[in-house]
């Protein structure tokens, strides 16, 4: 980046460079990316033979993880982009590639309208994955509340328009909007889910803790048996897409199967922690929390099955209004399922409200530090922590597990008479 120095050497902000030097960094800017651009395109046409992009408002980051791995168990070469999923970002993936790749994996998120032809326009797409449509980034779609489903469906949609008829296209069949873009594709499509009308279908599901996700897969009158590393069931539809790109593609089920079994979660995307000093295993899932999917982990909770469980609530996205009475309804939902709940930042106002209820096993602590001292002082061995990015809630783990390695202190002496 260009800067502008004064005489002590301190850079000035792009926004304050002279006008001839900020007319002259924006065009550097913008050449340098048409480049890396061109060049991601030239290594795309001469190393890469299917280019598979992964979108959904959920678990897209998992998906394409496992869809990374299960790959690879098949004895594919892959290149994947997780966690880089709009702007510059998406050609970075095909930029690293020196050599012939059999599949390049890609997260690509639809924050905004627009965002998937930032991928389209200059890529093909061989393979699209769409997971789920929900409300992530709904206030970027200038639509009614009641429109943004269908809204955020559209912009996701035009990324399996985008698949030639040669391609391939997986649709999760329990999500409807999803289904329904198989009829904008004449390429082939493969289905999955728990209905009976999907290609690769789940049934016998289980996640009962200490379980962890188990299913089996159907697939044209055989059955597979699976077991992953998920805790509950909110993951499956990421499990199914990444199966059913396997199947799809042609590579060898049975060892993407196997490979499942030993398959960790994406870090801080439901992964588990096991603690190593007070025997409790922690569910991490603090990269994302808009209201909608967190709804959808409460609502898991009864899969998981809530007893010997703590919930720890932070701060949640994708709220237009009423923040403390949203927090409110997840907290009494999860406190008659679980056998704590502790709220902290913003979702600690909503404790007042239920204690006034005599909801009596929720607690607010507002800082990282009095939430594990809630949490050391329990005996729940299973801990969740669900918020959004740049909470604290990532130092919980430490704290508990260093007050755990605190030495009892000696009952008192007695006194002799």
């Amino acid at each position: 980046m260009i800067s502008f120095a004064t005489r002590n050497k301190t850079p000035l902000p792009t926004s304050q460079l002279p006008a001839p030097l900020l007319r002259l960094h924006r065009y550097l800017t913008r050449l340098g990316g048409r480049l890396s651009r061109l060049r991601a395109q030239h290594l795309q046409r001469r190393f890469c033979k299917c280019h598979i992009a992964v979108t959904g408002s959920c678990g897209k980051t998992t998906a394409t993880k496992l869809i990374n791995d299960l790959l690879l168990a098949t004895g594919a070469t892959v290149a994947a982009g997780v966690h880089m999923n709009n702007g510059r970002y998406l050609w970075r993936t095909m930029s690293k590639l020196r050599g012939a790749t059999d599949f390049v994996v890609q997260e690509v998120g639809a924050g905004w309208p627009g965002a998937i032809a930032e991928l389209t326009d200059h890529f093909t797409v061989d393979l699209a994955v769409v997971t789920t449509v929900g409300y992530d980034h709904g206030s970027a779609y200038d639509v009614p509340y009641s429109d943004v489903l269908d809204a955020i469906a559209l912009e996701k949609g035009k990324l399996v328009e985008a698949v030639g008829p040669s391609g391939l296209v997986c649709l999760n069949a329990d999500d409807l909007r999803v289904a329904a873009m198989a009829a904008r594709t004449g390429a082939r499509v493969v289905s999955f889910g728990r209905a009976e009308s999907a290609d690769l279908r789940a049934v016998d599901v289980g996640a009962r803790w200490p379980e962890r996700l188990h299913f089996n897969l159907l697939i044209g009158g055989r059955s597979y048996p699976v077991r992953t590393r998920f805790v509950g069931t909110i993951m499956l539809p990421s499990v199914l897409a990444a199966l059913a790109v396997v199947h799809g593609s042609g590579r060898d089920l049975q060892k993407a199967v196997e490979a499942l079994a030993t398959a960790e979660p994406a870090r801080r995307h439901m992964s588990v922690v096991e603690g190593e000093s007070s025997g409790r295993a922690y569910v991490v899932d603090i990269e994302k929390a808009p209201l909608w999917s967190t709804q959808l982990l409460v609502d898991d909770v009864d899969a998981i099955g809530g007893k010997g469980m703590l919930f720890v609530l932070g701060e949640m996205s994708d709220m237009r209004s009423g923040k403390t009475r949203h927090y409110t309804k997840l907290a009494r939902q999860l406190a008659s399922r679980v056998d704590r709940v502790i709220l902290t930042g913003q979702a600690a106002a909503a404790e007042p409200r239920l204690s006034l209820e005599g909801v009596a096993n929720v607690f607010a602590a507002p800082s990282a530090n009095e939430v594990a001292e809630l949490v050391a002082t329990g005996t729940e061995r299973l801990v969740v922590l669900k918020c959004k990015a740049g909470s604290d809630l990532a130092q919980v783990i430490p704290l508990v597990e260093a007050r755990s390695l605190r030495p009892t202190p000696p009952p008192p002496a007695r006194t002799l008479r």
